[in-house]
């Protein structure tokens, strides 16, 4: 009978082991795709701004949810924001300002 017990155990402990870090990146996955979503939406709103004039051209950050973002204007009319992921990954994302 504890034989039984043992091996049931060794078997759950074995699938735990296994998955509980796939589950755990599974998540980090997520979080890190909602942040980049609540990014482009940020960066684009802003690109909407000073579209219609409400906000400046040459502003070089924005503040949101206690953190902030830098935003370079680039030769080219390339502007672009950039950003730590949860993965501590420096990312930057870019697009051509047209008038």
């Amino acid at each position: 009978m504890l034989p039984d017990y043992l091996l049931a155990f060794t078997i759950w402990l074995l699938i735990a082991l296994t998955w509980m870090p796939v589950y755990i990146h599974v998540l980090k996955q997520l979080e890190d795709s909602a942040q980049s979503k609540f990014v482009h939406e940020l960066f684009y709103q802003y690109l909407m701004e000073v579209k219609l004039g409400e906000a400046e051209k040459g502003i070089s950050s924005i503040e949101k949810k206690e953190q902030t973002y830098p935003i370079f204007w680039e030769e080219d009319n390339k502007v672009c924001i950039q950003y730590e992921n949860v993965f501590q990954q420096s990312k930057k994302i870019c697009d051509v300002w047209t008038e």
